[in-house]
């Protein structure tokens, strides 16, 4: 039976073997409806209005990992075959699904919008799919008895799987998922930046004695090289300042229409039970599955004929790019006093601070997440932290940690009104 194969942006194919186990399952799951779903579910959000070709979707992002996770797989069997042989099967069921309960818009940036404050929860509507999806459970139930636990217990990063088989997709530091995107967004942003040595990388990691990921001390310049170009990521895609006030503008757009509430002039049924959520766990599986970009973008163009002038605005801004500004708050300023006159300008502009005024900052990228990295097997047989290893990467997460921004977010008439221009 000949490959099943894929042109990708960054490996230029992959291909899955559908005489294999792995390739099999994974081309069986690629077929079912929330699978499918997830080519629109965006990746990146509102990045496209910043990085033109940023328009990228969870599905080859998903499939991207699955990959990864089948490539780092094959490397570690060589020596640790009847570790890896065990749970190879969840782990690629694990890797392609791990982002499959993501909703719109912008996956990440959907919390942002209809839930501002509240953590991310895609890994428990996950299980939640996983539990209640017949399609995809049948799957995983007919490929073994226990497939579907698993891939639950991989999810859930529970004890009762060993450690590397969830450190390969959601681990501190590098693993598959960061991977991909790494790589994949920076290269659909038109940025170099974000590219790394992903064959010295995979051929580098080993398994401990506790069964963890680890990496040899001999390729440090390949995790180091994913390090500073995730750090880089961060502070010139995702954290750019036109980007956060743009999803401000979803924010605003989505507080708008509950305040309307009745008033609304369209609503379908899965709008109108995600306005009246107080949290994602409230939704129902059908509403989650409707939460698609086509979904949002039909609701502000609908919203955009509005007869309330403030949401009719909203949208007109976010669909044409017609963004809000933003204004520095410099390290040596009184940040309360310059909030309060920047409010009076936003009013004295003539617009209405509760949907009209925002703030946003930069937030650390490195410090709690990459603490939890990956250890580093030294030649002496010892295993390190990395920043241990590794000097130049505790230099990073403390930059990471000290150049934190802080902007206010308004229309162009108040920031004139102000007479700044950053």
């Amino acid at each position: 039976m000949s490959l099943v194969s894929f042109a990708d942006v960054v490996h230029q194919s992959i291909s899955f073997d559908p005489s294999t186990p792995c390739g099999s399952l994974i081309l069986e799951l690629l077929d079912t409806k929330w699978m499918q779903r997830l080519r629109d579910i965006s990746q990146t959000a509102n990045t496209r209005l910043v990085f033109m070709f940023s328009e990228h979707s969870r599905f080859g992002h998903s499939l991207g990992v699955a990959y990864l996770s089948n490539l780092l797989m094959e490397k570690l069997a060589r020596h640790f075959k009847e570790d890896i042989e065990k749970y190879r099967l969840a782990v690629c069921a694990a890797s392609l699904l791990h982002d499959l309960a993501h909703i719109a818009p912008g996956s990440h940036t959907a919390y942002k919008t209809w839930f501002p404050g509240q953590k991310d929860e895609h890994e428990t509507l996950l299980l939640r799919v996983l539990s209640e999806d017949q399609e995809i459970s049948s799957i995983l139930l007919n490929k073994g008895s226990d497939l579907l636990e698993q891939v639950q217990a991989i999810i859930s990063e529970s004890n009762e799987v060993p450690p590397w088989t969830w450190e390969l997709i959601s681990g501190g530091g590098w693993n598959a998922d960061r991977g991909n995107w790494c790589v994949v967004d920076s290269i659909l942003a038109g940025v170099s930046y974000g590219k790394y040595n992903i064959p010295a990388l995979i051929e580098s990691i080993v398994l401990t004695p506790k069964k963890h990921l680890a990496l040899k001390e001999n390729r440090l310049d390949a995790m180091m090289h994913f390090a500073v170009s995730r750090h880089a990521l961060y502070k010139q895609l995702y954290q750019h300042r036109v980007l956060l006030a743009a999803d401000m503008l979803n924010k605003a757009i989505v507080q708008r229409a509950r305040d309307l509430s009745s008033k609304l002039n369209f609503a379908d049924d899965t709008m109108q039970e995600v306005l009246r959520a107080k949290g994602v766990k409230e939704l129902s599986l059908r509403a989650i599955f409707r939460m698609s970009e086509a979904w949002w973008r039909y609701h502000l163009y609908q919203w955009r004929d509005s007869k309330d002038t403030i949401l009719s605005d909203l949208c007109t801004r976010l669909l044409f790019r017609e963004l809000l500004k933003t204004v520095r708050v410099q390290e040596n300023e009184d940040s309360e006093e310059t909030r309060e006159y920047a409010k009076e300008c936003v009013i004295k502009a003539g617009f209405d601070p509760r949907y009209y005024f925002h703030e946003v900052s930069t937030f650390d990228t490195q410090s709690g997440d990459m603490g939890h990295s990956m250890k580093v097997l030294m030649d002496n047989g010892n295993l390190l932290k990395l920043s241990e290893a590794e000097p130049l990467f505790e230099a990073l997460i403390k930059e990471s940690a000290n150049s934190k921004k802080h902007w206010f977010v308004m229309p162009s008439e108040a920031k004139i009104l102000m007479g700044r221009k950053r």
